[in-house]
């Protein structure tokens, strides 16, 4: 398998080291923020959070070599996927409703192929989803059956006569065999989907796709069993894809990353603990991804100091978590756009007030990406607010492996973690 651990190899040459620019523009999107992200060990990572100029404009530099999908995010949760074959990508289109039917790539090979290649996706589908049905229902002598397979003729010459690059290849057949799994038209499914995880190289994880296909072999093992047993059947579908991967490599350790991630621990708890055990007993390196996911990252734990907090901007006339000074603080980790955070909140005011009397302070973190929403919703709280106005893409999110809002860590004076917890009533509990 090529996705092994391997001594790095030095090569004369600039594109060795791989750099290009993703740059666009967003018509109506002034002054606001862009989030660049790409595929890291199949996962997305946030590669520069920068800001368009008043025209819409804006520009981020990729530093390494990359082929394969990077995510133009808007914190408002649209989103554009590009391809790129380690060259420049360069766009226009307008956020809202036609965000995606407006794009247009100025620059950048392998979008344009890509493009292409979807706008024959629809007659794909007919040919292969419609016309097999419709001429079970017609005589080969009917108009309408010698009308479709005139038709099947020209679309099989547009096929013929449209070349694609290895690249949007590669793309197309990921995409197809994910479209094979959702349809369950593909006998060899499982086989066809080791096949891209034993032989194929890092584009695989940078596709976008990884994840996609790693959800549809486990699910397809799963339903091949019968639906007896969930827990078991998982155990041994991720054991299988796991004996073909080796999880000794960075190919097998990105695959149960992702199993992890989609598979609940509090349902699954056996499968769960089977697998951390197994990843803790490992001797070889291990991702940052795994690591985080099975607790051996540098996480906060009880009795550490938490990370500190870095405001842009003063508040109350401090400027970082740690110069605020009080015998405990309360770090809130909530949203304007958070339910359970609405539902939540008032129960929170309840107890700042003999929180504050006893000498502790409340800083609330948002996971916000609207600052006028986040400044309406603030507008009575007194304790310390901060945002940066990343949503989940927030580097304080990942500083303290926050993974749902609302959650509430408490700090002694020195900034040691004392309880994390959901519920404000978890403090109140435990004052009693």
């Amino acid at each position: 398998m090529k996705n092994k651990y391997i001594l790095p190899i030095l090569v004369l040459g600039s594109t060795a080291f791989g750099q290009f620019t993703v740059s666009g523009q967003f018509e109506n999107y002034p002054d606001k923020s862009v989030l660049v992200k790409i595929y890291d060990n199949a996962e997305l990572k946030l590669l520069k959070n920068t800001k368009t100029d008043k025209q819409g404009n804006f520009s981020a530099n990729v530093p390494k070599e990359y082929t394969g999908i990077v995510r133009v995010d808007l914190p408002t949760g649209e989103n554009i996927s590009l391809l790129t074959d380690n060259k420049n990508i360069k766009f226009k289109t307008t956020t809202g409703q036609d965000f995606a039917k407006n794009l247009t790539v100025i620059e950048g090979d392998a979008q344009k192929d890509l493009v292409k290649a979807e706008e024959l996706q629809p007659l794909n589908d007919v040919q292969a989803q419609v016309f097999p049905y419709l001429m079970q229902m017609y005589k080969p002598t009917d108009e309408f059956y010698v009308a479709m397979v005139k038709e099947d003729k020209r679309i099989n010459s547009i096929k013929n006569n449209t070349k694609f690059t290895p690249l949007v290849s590669y793309i197309n057949s990921l995409k197809e065999l994910k479209q094979k799994a959702q349809n369950n038209t593909d006998p060899q499914l499982e086989e066809n989907i080791i096949k891209h995880f034993v032989n194929d190289d890092e584009k695989l994880e940078q596709s976008g796709l990884f994840g996609d296909l790693v959800f549809a072999y486990i699910n397809s093992s799963i339903a091949k069993a019968g639906g007896k047993d969930i827990e078991n059947s998982l155990i041994l579908a991720t054991d299988n894809i796991l004996d073909k991967t080796d999880i000794q490599t960075t190919r097998g350790q990105n695959v149960l990353t992702t199993i992890l991630n989609f598979v609940p621990a509090d349902q699954y708890p056996n499968f769960h603990k089977k697998y951390v055990d197994k990843v803790n007993g490992l001797t070889c390196k291990i991702t940052e991804q795994l690591k985080k996911k099975v607790g051996q990252a540098s996480g906060i734990k009880i009795g550490t100091k938490v990370p500190n907090i870095t405001f842009d901007q003063a508040i109350k006339g401090k400027k970082s978590l740690y110069d605020i000074k009080a015998n405990q603080k309360l770090i809130v980790f909530w949203a304007s756009w958070c339910p359970a955070c609405q539902q939540e909140i008032p129960y929170i005011k309840e107890y700042y007030k003999d929180f504050k009397a006893k000498g502790g302070e409340i800083v609330a973190i948002s996971l916000d990406y609207d600052k006028n929403e986040f400044e309406k919703a603030i507008k009575d709280f007194s304790w310390y607010n901060y945002t940066d106005l990343l949503r989940w893409d927030s580097p304080i999110v990942e500083q303290f492996g926050i993974e749902s809002t609302p959650t509430l860590l408490l700090v002694d004076k020195d900034n040691k973690l004392i309880k994390v917890a959901h519920h404000i009533s978890e403090f109140e509990a435990a004052a009693k």
